[in-house]
């Protein structure tokens, strides 16, 4: 029953995540070609079966997005991103990154396109995150940040010894009393702004899938091949300080008189510019004094019309298309030898083709490859392929009914896949 009602809800999200219903066109959610996979608060990664996949298309429908979320701290219970093996762009971005998440108890889920931050409220948890409320991590819903103590400085000078990278091993030097700890909140990411006579610079810091609770961050020095740059060096546990954010004009000769700021409230209002810490290099013979601040920003929440066009112009342009010899199989199909590709330019003739089609009581003879497959957003559409002369039908897989291309399309159809005619 729950599955049923899954679907049910599906098959109305035909305008949102770049889902169209022209005539032959009638793109529906596809979970079936998607794997599914959760990074649990742990670090385990597990798989989703098809009824949680589809659960995920659902809760991230941006008709849903709400405005506001409520203060307190999030426990968060997971990481979901869908992939589809069968097209051959691994970049592309077909559906939000879904974490889950719960507030005072009620559950929430953030989906993340590219630069799109949207939250919707739920009621339901794919069965396969079930158990993991229960051992969920809580974060604040804003930064923290104090001083290094003593014992830390003397730590963070001892790690930035060690080599990191490549041989010849940069010589890494960490200037003690810049060390600051951050307790990390839930979302959004930090800014770094470095300002000098030479310009200002920006270098961002995002809170990544794993979510580490902390993050300590300290300035530094390192020399290699008679070339010296200063760099800011972080770590989620304080160790190593391998994570490296270089500004492009960091290189120098010198560098002394290095500040950390006396003050910093423990919590970071979000949007406020902190001074952390200011120094002095030289440069072409000429001293350069550099302040470097510290801003947390949290994600703008969109939601109602602007969500709806900011995800639609992302998702309609998404569009992929395969031939195939064989009726697919899920995502079981994604390595068969059967597949054909459809480069960009034919898919977009396809698309429009078919959009084009007028409906018809009959169709002609399969076609030597008979299935072609359209993928838009996180929707699909199959489609058998037959022809009748020079004439091209193609048939709508799941309802059975018919349509037959313009004649200009057709002859174009025939010259753009002639291996399939």
């Amino acid at each position: 029953m729950k599955k049923y009602l899954i679907f049910s809800t599906l098959v109305i999200l035909l305008f949102l995540f770049g889902c169209e219903e022209e005539r032959a066109l009638r793109l529906q959610p596809a979970p079936e070609f998607y794997q599914g996979r959760a990074l649990l608060p742990n670090g385990q990664q597990i798989e989703m079966p098809e009824s949680d996949r589809a659960l995920m298309i659902e809760l991230c429908q941006p008709d849903n997005a709400i405005s506001t979320i409520p203060n307190g701290e999030r426990r968060w219970l997971g990481t979901v991103t869908l992939t589809q093996p069968l097209t051959d762009v691994a970049t592309s971005s077909t559906f939000p990154t879904a974490t889950l998440f719960t507030i005072h108890n009620e559950s929430y889920v953030q989906c993340q396109l590219d630069s799109i931050t949207y939250v919707t409220k739920t009621t339901s948890l794919p069965e396969s995150l079930s158990d993991v409320q229960y051992a969920a991590d809580t974060y604040p819903d804003t930064a923290k940040i104090r001083f290094a103590e003593p014992h830390e400085y003397e730590h963070f000078a001892e790690e930035m010894k060690k080599p990191i990278g490549n041989e010849p091993y940069p010589e890494r030097k960490g200037i003690e009393h810049t060390l600051f700890h951050i307790t990390m909140p839930f979302n959004g990411q930090f800014e770094l702004t470095l300002n000098s006579s030479e310009g200002e610079e920006r270098l961002m810091i995002p809170i990544d899938a794993s979510r580490h609770p902390y993050l300590s961050i300290g300035l530094g020095t390192e020399k290699s091949d008679d070339t010296s740059q200063y760099a800011i060096y972080t770590s989620p546990d304080q160790n190593d300080y391998q994570t490296v954010l270089r500004p492009k004009q960091a290189h120098m000769s010198q560098m002394f008189g290095a500040k950390a700021a006396s003050q910093l409230p423990s919590v970071l209002v979000p949007g406020q510019r902190y001074p952390l810490y200011s120094f002095t290099y030289m440069k072409d013979g000429t001293a350069n004094r550099q302040l470097v601040s510290l801003t947390y920003h949290q994600p703008d929440l969109l939601h109602g019309e602007e969500l709806t066009k900011q995800i639609h112009a992302t998702l309609s342009s998404e569009r992929h298309a395969l031939f195939h010899e064989l009726a697919l199989l899920g995502t079981e199909s994604k390595d068969a030898s059967f597949l054909q590709h459809v480069g960009t330019e034919e898919v977009d003739f396809l698309f429009h083709a078919i959009e084009q089609a007028n409906a018809t009581s009959h169709a002609g003879t399969p076609a030597p490859v008979p299935y072609l497959t359209l993928f838009q957003g996180v929707c699909a559409q199959t489609f058998d392929v037959s022809y009748d002369g020079n004439d091209v039908y193609v048939t709508n897989s799941k309802t059975g009914a018919h349509f037959k291309l313009l004649r200009e399309d057709a002859i174009k159809w025939h010259n753009l896949f002639e291996g399939n005619s």
